[in-house]
């Protein structure tokens, strides 16, 4: 039964992938055709294959500080199980990070109840991840939002309510004031969500003590600071002149504009907004949008790849066990 339910929640998260990577398709192939097809292929063609694997080589030192991070939550939960088998379990979930706020990610969930790992727990290391790399985008955007007056506000609102709500988030006295509301509701689907949401902050608290959270938070910065370093290397080669800070805040603020957007995987929302401060800096178009596509083949495509190998090669490893069973 456990497996069916498995099977059929890989089956609901496979529909949202499909539309992604057709919403995807049909975005880069508008955006050249309408630009400047010869001049973005020239751009593009620039980049040799050691900078092709030195951007992908930062990529995967994000996920495997993620993963350490992962590893960290998971011990700090009492949750153990053979590292190898993490590691794919993490990188599996990579598969689903175009599905609605990343949630389909969470499907590790499955993979780690299979070791007794209770859902709520894993769910708790799945929202502390979430939040903590929110905080490390905005911690990264903070430091170039001021060279762009227009995007200022927007960056220090979402410091300012993600610094207001974190206490709210760990304290355990605010938890059972909300528990209270909770219970005197009519509608049993609002209680019940309600009591699932308490016990997911009640679980994810212990993560947001100032340990883990700092660990966590330096981990973060370090993973989504690489992948900032990959745009630098890459306007670097098609002849933009940006300094590494300024290219680490580029990245981070169109990641926050696309998480921000809750479009599937800001799929849209996170290149136009790069492509934008690309141009603001002294890009061409045609360039700017060249960086922005290398950028995202580079990290975002790169772990879905990644996370459809490892899913695969999961699901095989399962069949030959039901047919050695048998």
């Amino acid at each position: 039964m456990s497996s069916n339910r498995n099977e059929d929640f890989q089956r609901r998260l496979t529909k949202p992938l499909i539309w992604s990577v057709i919403a995807a398709a049909a975005i880069y192939g508008a955006s050249i055709v309408f630009g400047d097809f010869r001049e973005i292929g020239n751009s593009i063609s620039r980049l040799r294959v050691a900078d092709w694997l030195l951007i992908l080589g930062l990529s995967l030192l994000n996920y495997g500080l993620r993963f350490v991070r992962w590893e960290i939550y998971l011990r700090r939960l009492d949750c153990r199980i053979p590292v190898v088998r993490s590691l794919a379990y993490y990188l599996a979930g990579f598969l689903f990070t175009t599905t609605p706020g990343k949630a389909g990610e969470a499907v590790r969930s499955l993979y780690l109840r299979k070791h007794g790992v209770a859902i709520p727990l894993s769910l708790a290391a799945f929202f502390t991840e979430r939040f903590v790399d929110l905080v490390a985008m905005v911690v990264l955007a903070l430091g170039v939002a001021f060279a762009y007056p227009d995007y200022r506000w927007p960056v220090v609102a979402t410091a300012t309510i993600i610094l207001v709500l974190l206490p709210f988030v760990r304290a355990r006295s605010f938890h059972n004031v909300v528990a209270g509301r909770i219970s005197v509701l009519r509608s049993e689907k609002m209680r019940t969500f309600g009591e699932r949401l308490i016990e997911l902050l009640h679980s994810s608290s212990s993560l947001l003590r100032s340990g883990p959270l700092y660990s966590g938070l330096a981990l973060a910065l370090l993973a989504w600071g690489a992948e900032g370093v990959a745009l630098s290397i890459i306007l670097d080669q098609l002849g933009v002149s940006v300094s590494l800070a300024l290219a680490v805040g580029i990245y981070s603020i169109s990641a926050l504009a696309g998480a921000l957007s809750f479009i599937p995987g800001g799929l849209g929302s996170t290149e136009a907004i790069m492509v934008l401060l690309l141009t603001l800096v002294g890009a061409d178009y045609a360039t700017a949008l060249s960086a922005t596509l290398v950028c995202r083949l580079a990290t975002l495509w790169f772990a879905i790849g990644i996370g459809g190998l490892v899913v695969a090669g999961l699901e095989f490893d399962r069949a030959r066990q039901i047919e050695n069973s048998m």
